[in-house]
């Protein structure tokens, strides 16, 4: 095999090696990367609905800038996912 060769099947097996991983990563790492200073602010509460077979993951938070509000984050492995707030007295 030339040289030529050799470094043309290299980097056709890096590229596919960097979408394997882009695509089974999810991005996790490169949205960890991005995100790494930013302050992390945990969930008031956090549960799983049973939905037909699917566990939903639910997440409620009181807003830094909003105490009055409350958040909903709703989220599946296969149904989409949603961001809801409300006014706290309700």
């Amino acid at each position: 095999m030339s040289k030529g060769f050799k470094i043309i099947v290299g980097i056709v097996l890096g590229v596919i090696a960097f979408m394997w991983l882009m695509n089974s990563a999810n991005a996790g790492w490169l949205d960890s990367a991005v995100t790494m200073n930013w302050p992390t602010q945990e969930p008031k509460h956090q549960y799983k609905v049973s939905v037909h077979g699917f566990d939903v993951r639910v997440y409620e938070w009181v807003p830094k800038d909003n105490p009055d509000m409350r958040c909903v984050f709703v989220a599946g492995n296969e149904n989409s996912s949603g961001v809801a707030c409300y006014p706290a007295n309700k």
